[in-house]
């Protein structure tokens, strides 16, 4: 199996869910629509850069513009974590945007129930 198919496949699953869950949340209207575009914009363009990968270094390569291996195995789990690690970093974002906007409506509600029981 070629390394820059692995590399596509073992990334594939986290851009899908990246995409699936920025439009969930769009349809939830807990995302803008700019920072609903803007998510799919980046991922579309990992997905886009990690399929070109292989055609971008046989180009480097042909106008001698690099020197090194194709891909390593290495290349190939660090490329994966980084797109892991933004994953997870995405999701925390969205997670504590979300926290962010319940406590501002409880903080709401309490102080309408507290100025409400004030002029009692």
């Amino acid at each position: 199996m070629s390394r820059y198919l692995l590399l596509i496949l073992l990334n594939i699953p986290f851009i899908m869910l990246s995409i699936i869950g920025a439009i969930t949340q769009y349809k939830l209207k807990r995302l803008t629509k700019k920072r609903f575009i803007i998510q799919i914009f980046i991922w579309i363009l990992v997905l886009v850069g990690l399929i070109s990968v292989e055609s971008i270094y046989t180009w480097l390569f042909t106008h001698n513009l690099t020197q090194t291996e194709p891909l390593s195995l290495f290349d190939v789990i660090q490329i994966t974590a980084i797109v892991v690690v933004y994953y997870v970093a995405n999701r925390s974002h969205t997670k504590i945007e979300m926290l962010e906007r319940r406590v501002q409506d409880l903080h709401q509600e309490l102080s309408i129930e507290l100025s409400t029981k004030g002029k009692k």
